[in-house]
Formats: structure tokens, sequence, C-alpha cells
């Protein structure tokens, strides 16, 4: 007999056996050659959750672009895993790329069931990019309130602190002209925050 170094798969080319995660609890195995319906989609495998831990940890150090690179390919393997998807539109979002970062946290936000508190994070942490910083603070209290425990949602709005006066004073603080002026207000405060530590 031959050697079999090849696996099933030289043997059986339309047999394809993965691990697949399922909900990140059971393990069961994925027949690509034939349509096994009684099958979950596909949320996660060993492969993008290891790429994954790997971006999560550049993420946490500021690295995004790098970071951008591990997410990707995870989404290449599991295209339909909300968390990934949050995490790219998070990785777009501190690179500028704001309207595509919030569109993708958006849907990613809109494939979950709504007890991830890490996708309302991301979506919070985008919107708080772009100077929205009230419904920045409402994504951050809702991920909260689904988990008190959850780290980074307390620490954004550790973060965000007592809410500033108004621009305007004498109009409501949800004037147009109130919440443009306050959107202008905060990126010119993140601007020089940006350039202080730079010196």
């Amino acid at each position: 007999m031959g050697s079999m170094r090849g696996g099933i798969n030289e043997f059986f080319p339309f047999f394809s056996v993965r691990p697949v995660l399922k909900n990140r609890k059971t393990t069961v195995f994925c027949n690509e050659g034939c349509k096994m319906e009684q099958l979950v989609e596909e949320k996660e495998t060993f492969e993008s959750r290891e790429l994954f831990v790997k971006a999560e940890n550049l993420i946490r150090k500021g690295d995004y672009k790098r970071a951008a690179v591990l997410v990707n390919e995870s989404l290449r393997i599991s295209p339909d895993n909300p968390l990934y998807l949050s995490a790219m539109g998070l990785c777009c979002g501190m690179q500028g790329k704001l309207a595509e970062g919030e569109k993708m946290c958006r849907k990613a936000l809109s494939m979950s069931d709504g007890s991830e508190p890490l996708l309302l994070v991301n979506l919070g942490r985008v919107l708080l990019g772009q100077g929205a910083r009230k419904e920045a603070r409402s994504c951050f209290s809702k991920a909260y309130a689904l988990d008190n425990t959850n780290s980074p949602a307390a620490l954004e709005l550790s973060r965000m602190g007592v809410r500033k006066k108004p621009v305007i004073t004498f109009l409501d603080r949800n004037h147009p002209l109130n919440v443009m002026l306050g959107r202008i207000r905060y990126r010119v405060m993140l601007s020089r925050k940006k350039k202080l530590k730079k010196l």
C-alpha cells in the first residue's frame, strides 16, 4: 500500500473535513462535499479564532493596521461571524474610514442576537471618532447594562466622564447647531491630544 501522507483528501478529494466551533461550545465536523442541512451555519473555526485572538492583542495595543489584516483573514474563513465583522469595522474606523467602519459595526449588530456587549462597544468607539458622543454613550451604556463586568464598556464610559455643556448654552443640547459644533469641538480636542502624545 502507498504512502498515506496526503490523508483522506488525497484519496477522496470530494470529501473535506474540518473542525467547526458552534457557538464556541460544541465541536462538530462539516462535510463540505455533501449538503448537510442539519448542521448549523458555520460561525467560527479553530483557525479563524486563532487569527482573531492575535488580532485582538494588536487592537489592544492600538495597532489597527496589522490587526485589520488578521481580522480580514478570519472573515475570509468565517464570513458570517458578527464579532469579526465588528472588529473590522473598528479597525477601519480607527484608521480614519469612519463611515465604512460604522456601516460594518451596524451590520455586525444586525447579524447578532444582541447579547454580545463588544459589538456595541466597537460601534460606540467608531461613533465617538465621528464626534457622535450622545449615540456613542448610549452604545456603551447598553453594553454595560448587558454585562456590568464588561471592562471595555466601563472604561469607555469612564473616559467620557461628565458631559460637557453645549457650545451655545441658550440653545437645547440636541439643537442641530449644538450637535454640529459639539462634534467639531470634540475633533479639535482629539487632534490636540494626538499632537501632545507625539511631543
